[in-house]
């Protein structure tokens, strides 16, 4: 791999916002940055929208995908089809505080994101490859694609992993050709675009709250635009979310429906989703907490003729209280949101505006709860226009330009697994080791690179340098501490996890002898979307981008049985009775003159550095091999019972209406006190579709675009939640 990365190789710049319900894709050629959206996807019936359901069928079974997005809703729809298992939702796989049912099918969750991820890249691809992107080859191409702020290192190894198995890049590109970034920051990117409508100035700070289908992240930005200089945005907050999503609306929409006509009978399915379909196209999209709505039940439920006035019949048309929807349907969920807001106004007091984005950031309902409760805290609370997009176009905005971004909040404590001199008193006496100095050790200390909260540039290095002996491999552990306060003083501790490992594998050194002590340096950048880890042996240099403990990705990254836990210590590698060189640390100066054995690695501490420096090179990468057993096992993602949250079958899921193509509001919604609602007005307000001559289109391709342009139904505005 070559050690820098040339993004003149790679002129089509292409984001994907990988959704809970509803995935979406736009891409914008590096020459002129113009953002065209992807408007067209399979089966979804002559309408454009930018955005396709997140949503894959599998026969009973099989692993095979047999359909995905519109194609996979329609096949599960249809008649004597009971063979068929339609997956929704399975985004919250990844979120490691829901528990889940099980797949299915023996499937696990990296292969089911890379069945949808490779069918949803296939059609992006020959969408491309229509235009004038057929200039360019696949391999031309390089990726931002967006994870929650909320998701684990884990969560993000395993999206990349998937990505790769989808065919978007290959485990042997460099890792930037495929970027992440959270999808707060992408929405952040996006409003900044957007910023003169708002009037944000150098200094100032706002918040986003990216709202979907299924999380809702939020994250706090500063402007940062001294004079004569580009504007760039810094985190100042640390970025935080919950699986809060509008999906939850929806289980509790069905939940309140079951108990209303539980005197009766049970609803059977296909009435469910009729209703269901109502709700999440006419009720849930226009709901502002002012008005009553009605419900017209399915003849197939037999109620036509009754009234009953007791749950609010009359006639077959059913009565949904403003105040039972409140109380049971959206408050529960929306004031998960609401605290959420609050935690981001605890950590920055000071705001200049709230942005609301996400398809359920479209929602009235929100929009109004929001206002009550932060108006006075906060100068505007906004919509932004096609803030359904946001996050798509924003991811596309980093990739022609990620040196936007400038300093990110560490979300959790990072740390190695060291050894130092042992302190009687403190250190627990059965955690005391015997050195090759004959000096005694603390083992499993834990040696802090980046505490919780701390802010980081995006091109600083924490560098600490050690000694190893010639021929040995080592291993780097990364460690993470999610709590407050001061870390823990061992990795033992319960709230210590490990999360990642990088094997340093030796290089060939010309004229090294073995049993040499040869020095190396492990540097880490925090300040990124996802960690990189850079370890430098004389001229040699491997980095490593997310390698965490992605689920399933390797068998061999199991549970260990309990009598292996108990027998497990962290100095022996993959193979039991393998020895694998410790990390040891002390301030001793006279640790160069390497008095230790020939297989212990030397920490010099006192030449722990912190530095700014470009992206670290990258001459070669190691990301899969290797890794040994866990000394506390990280357990893979294990699919539980829990009715609660089953994202499995298409009763669970929203779609789009299918009546009408996706229109603006007619009128924006605004208030007196400085509040902001907005949304476009037509296809030509800030859509960013819009294919000219500044495409560089050859003149029959551009009458061709404006014709095809010109025969489209308008979209944006409030379409649901997404």
């Amino acid at each position: 791999m070559n050690s820098e990365f040339n993004y003149a190789d790679y002129p089509v710049i292409i984001g994907i916002d990988f959704g809970t319900t509803y995935s979406g894709c736009c891409y914008a050629f590096a020459q002129n940055e113009e953002v065209i959206d992807i408007v067209k996807w399979p089966k979804q019936n002559n309408q454009v929208y930018p955005k396709t359901p997140t949503l894959s069928l599998y026969r009973k079974g099989t692993t095979k995908l047999v359909e995905w997005g519109h194609g996979a809703r329609r096949l599960a729809m249809k008649p004597n089809n009971a063979d068929s298992m339609l997956l929704s939702k399975f985004k919250l796989y990844l979120d490691e505080h829901l528990q889940q049912t099980d797949l299915g099918n023996g499937l696990n969750i990296i292969d089911v994101i890379a069945d949808y991820l490779r069918a949803f890249h296939l059609h992006v691809c020959t969408e491309l490859l229509k235009g004038f992107a057929g200039n360019y080859d696949q391999t031309r191409f390089r990726y931002c694609l967006t994870v929650p702020a909320m998701w684990s290192d884990r969560a993000k190894a395993t999206m990349r992993e998937a990505a790769i198995r989808a065919g978007l890049i290959n485990s042997t590109d460099h890792p930037d050709r495929l970027m992440l970034i959270s999808e707060p920051e992408a929405a952040a990117l996006y409003c900044e675009k957007k910023s003169e409508q708002f009037n944000l100035r150098h200094g100032q700070r706002f918040m986003i709250c990216d709202a979907g289908g299924g999380t809702v992240d939020l994250i706090v930005f500063e402007i940062n635009e001294p004079p004569g200089e580009r504007r760039t945005l810094k985190e100042v907050t640390n970025g935080h979310g919950g699986s809060c999503g509008s999906g939850f609306l929806d289980l509790r929409m069905r939940e309140y429906l079951k108990r209303k006509f539980s005197h009766y009978h049970t609803i059977n399915d296909s009435a469910m989703e009729l209703i269901m379909d109502t709700f999440v196209n006419v009720i849930k999209p226009d709901f502002d907490g002012c008005e009553d709505h009605y419900l017209d039940l399915p003849a197939s439920m037999g109620l036509g003729d009754l009234t009953d006035d007791e749950i609010g019949l009359e006639n077959g048309a059913l009565c949904l209280p403003k105040e039972e929807l409140i109380e049971y349907v959206f408050e529960p969920v929306i004031r998960q949101v609401l605290d959420l807001i609050r935690g981001q106004l605890a950590q920055s007091p000071q705001l200049e505006a709230i942005f609301l984005v996400g398809g359920f950031g479209q929602s009235n309902y929100l929009f109004r709860r929001v206002e009550d409760e932060f108006a006075n805290q906060v100068g505007m609370i906004g919509v932004p226009p096609r803030g359904e997009l946001a996050v798509v176009r924003g991811a596309v905005y980093f990739g022609l330009n990620p040196q936007v971004v400038t300093e990110r909040v560490s979300r959790r404590t990072y740390g190695v697994e060291t050894r130092m001199l042992f302190q009687d008193g403190i250190d627990p006496p059965e955690y005391s080791v015997m050195g090759g100095d004959q000096k005694r050790y603390c083992r499993q200390r834990f040696s802090v690179y980046v505490h919780k909260g701390e802010s980081i540039k995006v091109d600083q290095c924490v560098s600490k340098n050690f000694v190893i002996s010639y021929p040995n491999d080592t291993d780097t552990d990364l460690f993470a501490f999610d709590g407050e306060g001061t870390p823990p003083r061992l990795t033992s501790h319960p709230l210590v996890r490990k999360v990642g490992n990088f094997p340093i594998r030796m290089p060939h050194l010309d004229g090294v002898k073995a049993g040499e002590k040869v020095n190396m340096a492990i540097k880490m950048y925090f300040g990124l979307t996802e960690i990189r880890i850079e370890c430098v042996i004389r001229d040699k240099s491997f980095v490593f981008t997310s390698s965490f403990e992605a689920a399933d990705a390797n068998p061999q990254q199991q549970m260990l049985p309990p009598q292996q836990q108990q027998a497990y210590d962290p100095t022996y590698g993959a193979n039991y009775g393998e020895y694998q060189t410790p990390l040891i640390a002390s301030s001793d100066p006279q640790i160069q003159k390497y008095p230790y054995g020939v297989n212990d690695l030397t920490n010099s501490m006192m030449n722990t550095s912190i530095s700014q420096q470009p992206y670290p090179p990258a001459s070669a990468a190691n990301t899969t091999a290797g890794y040994p057993p866990q000394q506390q096992p990280y357990s893979p993602y294990q699919p539980q019972s829990n009715p609660q949250h089953r994202p499995m079958s298409y009763q669970n899921d929203y779609y789009p209406p299918q009546s009408q193509p996706y229109p603006p509001q007619s009128q924006p919604y605004s208030h007196n006190n400085g509040s902001f609602y907005s949304a476009a007005s037509g296809p030509g307000v800030n859509s960013g579709h819009s294919p000219s001559a500044q495409h560089g289109y050859p003149p029959q391709q551009q009458q061709q675009q404006q014709q095809q342009q010109q025969q489209q139904p308008p979209y944006g505005g409030n379409y649901g939640y997404r």
